[in-house]
């Protein structure tokens, strides 16, 4: 079976069994979200989660790239903390995409950089990022007040669903700031957050003070860090999806993972303009000024 031109193996093998979905029909689910997922994708590169019997077998986690590279699938070297050169993957076009579902890839996550200036980023990402017994309007709150202390900032923000239980607030800059200056910006602002209310939010991953509240996940603007994709299927029950939204769509969501494989395709194609557009077109700067605002 062919799917962009990548020809599928085992393509009745059932990778989500909950739902019966197939490696075709995950193929197919990414032939037709391609439009709207490349040009969040493309050029970056990737960590992989791989399940290649399925979300229920055994599935890993890969940063590196060893071996025959999957058809539409490049790879670029990038130098890690000990000066050690590792590749990673990059994908172009639908072919790259597909060419790694054919390998076992359910979860892609991105770096905040493109593979072409990897030391310079061009997104800054919060995860909102609830304990478990927090409820699903705080959710939606703790992403709306990142978005107004952006605004405040004169920064705009856009957000889209984790496919898990959170949501992810976006903010597009322009390939200006380091990482550490990225970092710093991302870590000032969760640990404003935190401050104005620190019954609902924490800025430090520690479980034991989780309980009750939401993590800002900054920790997602280190080099090297990853988020996953938008368009990205989850190696979760029920095949979600991690879905770009627009900021009126919050009141009508349910859950972070309330978007399916099967929903998605058209989800995108009934939403005109696709409310991300205008994220691709963004010229915002971050400054040191701006995190000495937040620090203050």
């Amino acid at each position: 079976m062919n799917v962009a031109g990548v020809e599928l193996s085992h393509a009745d093998r059932v990778l989500y069994p909950e739902q019966g979905l197939t490696k075709l029909d995950l193929a197919r689910y990414y032939e037709a979200i391609a439009p709207w997922m490349l040009p969040h994708v493309a050029g970056r590169p990737f960590s992989l989660v791989r399940c290649p019997e399925g979300r229920q077998k055994a599935c890993f986690y890969q940063k590196h790239w060893s071996g025959t590279l999957p058809r539409g699938v490049e790879t670029v070297d990038i130098r890690e903390g000990k000066g050690t050169v590792r590749a990673y993957t990059v994908i172009h076009d639908v072919t790259g995409l597909v060419g790694l579902v054919q390998h076992g890839v359910l979860e892609f996550h991105l770096w905040g950089a493109r593979a072409d200036r990897l030391e310079t980023p061009d997104r800054v990402i919060f995860d909102v990022d609830p304990a478990p017994e927090v409820d699903w309007q705080r959710v939606r709150g703790a992403a709306r007040l990142l978005r107004e202390v952006l605004d405040t900032l004169g920064l705009e923000s856009w957000v889209k669903t984790s496919g898990g239980k959170g949501l992810h607030v976006v903010l597009p800059i322009e390939r200006r700031s380091s990482w550490e200056e990225v970092a710093a910006f991302a870590r000032a602002l969760a640990y404003r957050v935190a401050r104005e209310a620190p019954d609902q939010y924490l800025a430090t991953a520690s479980k034991a003070a989780r309980r009750g509240k939401i993590f800002i996940d900054w920790l997602r603007n280190t080099r090297g860090a990853t988020a996953i994709a938008p368009w990205s299927t989850r190696a979760r029950e029920g095949a979600p999806i991690s879905v770009p939204l627009d900021w009126n769509e919050l009141d009508r969501l349910k859950s972070g993972a309330q978007y399916d494989v099967k929903q998605g395709p058209a989800l995108a194609r009934r939403r005109k303009p696709d409310p991300w557009d205008s994220l691709l077109k963004s010229k915002q700067r971050l400054t040191r000024s701006l995190t000495a605002a937040l620090e203050a």
